[in-house]
């Protein structure tokens, strides 16, 4: 007999959908997207096969009860239903883990199981439809066994309904940094059916069992975002004033381009203790997988701006000292002779040159805020950084808002062309912190240039990298173009005779 009529109408739809299914296939790339086509292929084949098998019967002389009409029939509705749990699952994937929720991360104990509740409705289905048996009976006897398996497996269970748990509410993700009550700190590489897998700072991992942490108290580094705040301790002598102490902390914080601004650092004292004051500081920061970096970038800059600022650590030690000269006031920052030899516009001036310079110059202790230097403005001085944090500002269009191009610290200068040239303010300067500046006048520097006019020279080398760099950035300059402006010999000769003309040096 002729196959006609309905069946022959579906298989040609079956085989256009098989077509497209292919032809998509063929031109995908995405491979979660390629394994839904294959699933779906599958499918429609075996939507296929079933209209074959049942339909067997009218095109031959099979009896429909007959045992091999059945049993191929019964064949082909199982393998339709695993096929629709197969496609079930790969359409859950690109449309609901990838598509719907596909900004956050899905764990992966949370797909297997919506793919296990997939398998078992269809095993119920196949059991209800196909085999045309009574769901109640596999109901009564699957719970004696979840029963059985339930005391045998009790600890195992256990961890899975924590697992589930956790998924729902998470306290964590994959990606987090943890601490549990334990002390141990690590990543959150995977969450599975029965633990959780941690992998810490020495690259070794822990597998905790979900029923541990479902009752474990867990610190959340990431949560609610990636943002957290740690303290550094610092113990400084009681002669040292605590507002020198607190703007060197807040200065090195800032100098931190990983530390936040907002909120920014806040130093204070934290306690008085028997030969030393402990101070504390708080600062912001993010991704707690760089917390060594952080604090040893910290740790650095609080080290370097303490030394710069003449202030040392204290240590829970008794010494005995016996002065000849008047002891160190630890009010005063570093002397402004070894200041000076660690600035690198004096390299070229002799032992002698640095003293005579250092003995005219007066310490200026500036609040934070405060404009030492306005961009545009006459002057003839050079200001040396002995403590705090300042930051350099250009104005590039008249109208334009300023522009932080610099950061400058203790053992940093600005102004070196208004000094040498007289020119007016390339930037402003303004203070971040509270800060102690040494200004140095024309008058300061003239007598030492007209003794030796050579020195002059050697200035010129470090004044116009200086000034070139500062224009780079506000012209975009690449590094190629700023070397051939520094190597341009007519640009250095000009300065020189400015240098010249401006002190009136004889050469």
């Amino acid at each position: 007999m002729a196959l006609q009529g309905l069946p022959i109408a579906l298989l040609g739809l079956f085989a256009i959908v098989v077509a497209i299914l292919l032809a998509g296939y063929r031109y995908t790339s995405n491979r979660p997207v390629r394994r839904l086509l294959a699933s779906g292929i599958m499918f429609v084949v075996v939507s296929a096969l079933v209209l074959i098998a049942t339909y067997i019967p009218r095109w031959t002389d099979i009896a429909p009860e007959h045992a091999i009409s059945l049993l191929t029939v019964q064949i082909a509705h199982v393998l339709w239903w695993l096929a629709l749990a197969s496609v079930s699952i790969r359409a859950s994937d690109v449309l609901l883990w990838r598509g719907l929720f596909g900004g956050q991360t899905v764990p992966k104990l949370l797909k297997d199981v919506l793919g296990a509740i997939y398998y078992i409705v269809a095993l119920f289905a196949i059991v209800a439809f196909v085999f045309e048996q009574p769901v109640t009976g596999l109901l009564a006897t699957s719970g004696v066994v979840a029963v059985v398996l339930g005391f045998a497996l009790q600890n195992t269970l256990s961890d899975v309904f924590s697992g589930i748990a956790l998924n729902m509410e998470h306290p964590y993700r994959q990606g987090d940094w943890i601490r549990l009550d334990t002390g141990f700190e690590g990543e959150v590489v995977e969450i599975n059916w029965r633990a959780t897998h941690l992998r810490s700072r020495e690259d070794t991992e822990i597998v905790q069992p979900n029923s541990g942490m479902a009752t474990a108290r867990i610190v959340n580094f990431h949560y609610p975002d990636r943002g957290y705040a740690f303290n550094i301790q610092v113990r400084v002598d009681y002669k040292v004033p605590p507002v020198r102490v607190k703007s060197a902390l807040k200065a090195a914080a800032l100098a931190c381009e990983n530390i936040k601004r907002h909120p920014g650092p806040i130093p204070r004292i934290l306690s008085f203790e028997e030969s030393f004051v402990m101070y504390d500081l708080k600062v912001w920061v993010s991704d707690f997988a760089r917390h060594p970096d952080h604090v040893d970038s910290l740790m650095t800059s609080i080290w370097e701006h303490m030394r710069w600022a003449g202030i040392t650590a204290a240590f829970p030690q008794r010494d005995i000292h016996i002065f000849e000269d008047k002891e160190r006031d630890e009010t005063a920052s570093l002397a402004v002779s070894e200041l000076l030899d660690r600035v690198d516009l004096f390299t070229s001036l002799e032992k002698e040159e640095k003293a005579e310079l250092a003995s005219g110059l007066d310490q200026k202790h500036v609040r934070s805020g405060q404009r030492i230097v306005e961009q545009g403005a006459e002057g003839s001085s050079l200001f040396v950084v002995a403590e705090g944090l300042l930051e350099v500002r250009v104005r590039f269009d008249d109208d334009g808002p300023e522009r932080k191009v610099a950061q400058i610290g203790p053992g940093d200068f600005f102004g070196e062309m208004s000094l040498l040239t007289g020119a007016p303010r390339s930037a402003t300067v303004v203070t971040l912190t509270e800060s102690v500046i040494y200004k140095i006048e024309k008058v300061h520097l003239e007598p030492i240039l007209k003794a030796r006019p050579l020195i002059a020279e050697s200035l010129v080398a470090l004044l116009s990298l200086r000034q070139e760099a500062t224009k780079a950035v506000g012209e975009g300059d690449d590094g190629e173009a700023l070397d051939s402006q520094k190597l341009d010999s007519g640009y250095a000769e000009q300065m020189l005779h400015r240098i010249r003309n401006f002190f009136q040096l004889h050469h």
